[in-house]
């Protein structure tokens, strides 16, 4: 590991210390949670003296390799070769690229009601709620909040999105507010019974590559293992939207939506279709 560059590893409990790679820096969570989960621990990591030397750094989970397929050694060599770049960001699941129009699309899908309170979260936040039904490229999706980003990244993505918590926590129809932060989000329990907060928090990474990061240079690294799970029509369905984007043809994405529709019919069962299907058919799409 550079002496100028740290990426720590998050966990929460001693039997996840069996998981962690050893070029990353352990980290204890266990005494700390928050509502925020990630973002609390970049907070203080920011806020301490650990990171004020670093040229780069980041915080990521113990299950990096096993969503990734990334080594700490590969992520740290592509950190290192590439000094000039304010921010490296990681999607594990790029399937979603494929097949959704954008990660709060996704975000509907696996927390219900994700978008009715996100996008109160949006406007409550003085932030474009068209975000929300964005044709958004492969190039603008992270998950999980994989990153690792230079001083420069921290000091203008940080407070970006306490701003925008913040103002949404002062500004949203109460209702909505008590919901964001109920477990409603988690109603299949995979996340510790999550509040909404966290699945909006991850997503606004998004907003912020699109319209907070001109004057950061960028890099977007491929996970393997995600990559080598994406057959055929995944990946033609990819660069299908990705074309649409770039082109703003809607013939493309009108092909683009035939097809996702076919997939999902031919891989999805059929409570997911009745559940889901038809609102991502009829979702709108901004450019």
């Amino acid at each position: 590991m550079s002496a100028s560059i740290c990426i720590w590893q998050i966990y929460y409990q001693a039997v996840q210390q069996a998981q962690l790679d050893a070029a990353f820096t352990p980290l204890d969570n266990s005494q700390f949670p928050s509502e925020t989960h990630e973002l609390a621990v970049f907070q203080r990591l920011y806020s301490s003296s650990a990171t004020t030397p670093l040229s780069a750094w980041g915080a990521l989970s113990w299950r990096f390799a096993e969503k990734t397929g990334l080594t700490g050694h590969e992520l740290l060599r592509i950190v290192q070769q590439s000094p000039s770049v304010d921010v490296f960001y990681m999607n594990p699941f790029p399937h979603i690229e494929a097949l959704f129009a954008s990660p709060w699309w996704h975000g509907e899908v696996a927390h219900p009601d994700l978008l009715e309170v996100a996008n109160a979260f949006l406007d409550a936040a003085g932030l474009r709620t068209a975000e929300l039904n964005r044709l958004t490229p492969a190039r603008e999706f992270s998950m999980c909040n994989y990153f690792v980003g230079s001083h420069c990244f921290w000091q203008s993505y940080l407070p970006f999105v306490e701003q925008a918590l913040q103002r949404a926590d002062m500004h949203m129809p109460p209702a909505l507010r008590a919901k964001m932060h109920s477990e409603d989000a988690d109603w299949r329990k995979l996340h510790h019974a999550s509040s909404y907060v966290p699945f909006i928090v991850e997503r606004l990474f998004t907003v912020f590559l699109r319209s907070y990061s001109r004057h950061l240079k960028v890099q977007k690294i491929p996970c393997p293992l995600g990559e080598s799970n994406m057959n055929e029509d995944l990946t033609e369905l990819r660069s299908m939207k990705d074309v649409a984007v770039l082109s703003r043809s809607k013939n493309i994405l009108t092909m683009w939506q035939e097809k996702r529709e076919e997939y999902f019919r031919k891989t999805s069962s059929a409570w997911w279709c009745d559940r889901y299907l038809d609102r991502l058919l009829a979702a709108p799409v901004v450019w």
